[in-house]
């Protein structure tokens, strides 16, 4: 109801991530698309946390626009995929200019070539595009609707042995969520548990994810946040719960 009430005739763009990285929720987004394009407006939606983890079919959403960075996808960094309607990237104009977006040129004017390539001025990051190319083709050969399942398994185990811990706080409960376990635990800091699980060789993220409006909407100014893929076990999220429960019986 919030997000209707701010639709109005000056809405020129709705943009919605599909999958939230500081608490995993998975938002409604072909819903979203659908409001935004009866205010008149167009919709962008922010794969990046979603594309490696669920399945996606942007004509199913009916975003006007779909933007993911490769490395989430585990390809190199430094690349990312725009995804946008032909009709809408034949009406655009470049936003710079170079070699190989131009069909022709005069003193007079200037034609551009059609999408992609007048988006795609100079030479390309080439390098890096086949290796996100090899990443996707990774990612397909493993499946991702195994991929999907594994993780939501694994995510309902540490979630699981997450709550037996006195004093932790999970931010972020929703029903439909990808595999993030964002947490606060009571007597310590975010990044006090973050070190505590680094120098046990537990790769976390601790802070506020780039997120603040969200986490103050839970109380909190950041949390300790374990992304679970395919490539972790549950041996894993048991070494990782054997360090909170050291820390909670040393609690200050």
């Amino acid at each position: 109801e919030e997000y209707k009430r701010l639709l109005n005739d000056r809405t020129k763009l709705v943009a919605v991530t599909q999958v939230s990285n500081a608490l995993g929720t998975v938002v409604p987004v072909k819903e979203i698309v659908e409001l935004a394009h009866r205010a008149g407006a167009k919709a962008l939606v922010d794969g990046a946390q979603s594309v490696s983890h669920m399945r996606v079919d942007v004509q199913a959403i009916d975003a006007d626009f779909f933007v993911f960075s490769g490395h989430k996808v585990f390809a190199p960094t430094g690349i990312g995929v725009v995804y946008g309607k032909r009709a809408i990237l034949e009406d655009m104009p470049p936003w710079q200019g170079g070699g190989n977006m131009i069909q022709d040129v005069t003193f007079e004017r200037t034609i551009y070539h059609g999408p992609p390539a007048r988006f795609e001025a100079g030479t390309g990051n080439i390098a890096d595009a086949v290796g996100l190319g090899a990443a996707i083709d990774y990612v397909e050969r493993i499946g991702i609707e195994n991929i999907a399942r594994y993780e939501h398994d694994l995510l309902a185990y540490a979630t699981q042995h997450l709550l037996t811990i006195p004093g932790l706080r999970l931010i972020g409960t929703a029903a439909d969520k990808a595999s993030v376990a964002s947490f606060v635990l009571q007597g310590y800091k975010t990044e006090e548990v973050g070190h505590a699980l680094n120098e046990e060789g537990i790769a976390v993220r601790s802070g506020h994810h780039c997120a603040q409006p969200i986490l103050r909407r839970f109380g909190v100014e950041a949390t300790v946040r374990p992304s679970l893929a395919f490539y972790n076990t549950c041996q894993e999220v048991d070494s990782m719960i054997a360090v909170l429960r050291r820390l909670v019986a040393h609690r200050r």
